[in-house]
């Protein structure tokens, strides 16, 4: 049995444990199809890794920001889809697995990441950008500080809104993951998670095992603070759009709070549960291009 350690800033188990972990990432990436590349950044937290993909387009480049446990490497079609009318870049979140740093912030979390982000989108590009954040990603974009250089907010399947939906089905699957990570363990996670319909597939099953064995998995985002959301509501276009079988963040959940903080109306995807990003990517494109250009863009 793992124990879970009080106060680590780490996310791995032992420090040799991140070695398969990056490995994997590494595979992935190499045997991509589409031209990418990688760049890595000195930031507060770390070292970030950004992948870039597609081609300058015309249209505001996309900073892609992956939920918890996922990174660039494990939401290939995302990007695939994204690039087709963006020019795409990804960061894996830093104390998350992947190339990033392995430092997570435990205490103001928040606050931690929000200035991580206002550190890094200078770095990524000169031009405005659409954020998309999935999940751990969504808060974190509404973390970060409203600006010009951001051109809009797509928010899916977003933490940091609303309370996520916590079932003791929900902590009995996680804990059965996180201390006995076998394939069969990881699917049952996948399956709480998707659309009763969406079959995981043997590569994110696989992930997410290997995950479990080396790294300590994140708490659950609680709800960003009123006025930290609402900051966003009128700056932006902002879009908000969940799965229909999200158990996280359903939409019911978010529709109070999304209205309120952020004047817009939740858009529900059929079909999708809460890893949107794998479920349905070209749902996420549509969504991306959906983003009314600003003055810049139409000059």
């Amino acid at each position: 049995m793992k124990y879970l350690p009080v106060g680590t800033h780490g996310i791995y188990h032992e420090t040799e444990d991140r070695v398969p972990v990056r490995r994997a990432c590494r595979d992935r990436l190499q045997h991509w199809h589409l031209p990418h590349a990688l760049t890595r950044f000195d930031t507060a937290l770390g070292s970030t890794t950004v992948l870039t993909a597609g081609t300058h387009t015309g249209r505001p480049p996309v900073v892609l920001l992956p939920g918890a446990g996922l990174n660039a490497s494990t939401t290939l079609a995302a990007i695939a889809a994204l690039g087709e009318n963006h020019r795409v870049l990804v960061p894996d979140l830093p104390g998350e697995p992947g190339l990033s740093s392995s430092r997570r912030p435990h205490r103001h979390w928040h606050h931690l990441y929000g200035q991580w982000l206002d550190e890094v989108l200078p770095q990524l590009s000169t031009d405005p950008v659409i954020v998309v954040g999935h999940a751990l990603g969504a808060a974190i974009a509404l973390a970060a500080t409203p600006g010009d250089r951001v051109a809009g907010l797509v928010l899916v399947n977003p933490a940091g809104i609303a309370a996520i939906r916590r079932t003791w089905q929900l902590t009995r699957i996680r804990a059965q993951w996180m201390y006995s990570p076998t394939l069969d363990h990881s699917e049952q996670l996948l399956s709480y998670l998707l659309a009763p319909r969406f079959i995981p597939d043997v590569g994110l099953v696989c992930w997410y095992a290997m995950i479990a064995e080396h790294c300590f998995p994140g708490r659950l985002p609680r709800p960003l603070p009123a006025r930290t959301v609402g900051r966003w509501a009128e700056r932006v276009p902002v879009i908000v759009a969940t799965g229909e079988h999200d158990r996280l963040v359903g939409p019911d959940r978010l529709r109070g709070r999304v209205r309120s903080l952020l004047g817009v109306d939740v858009q529900i995807l059929p079909g999708c549960g809460h890893l949107v990003l794998r479920e349905a990517p070209e749902s996420v494109a549509d969504l991306t291009s959906s983003i009314p250009p600003s003055e810049k863009d139409t000059v």
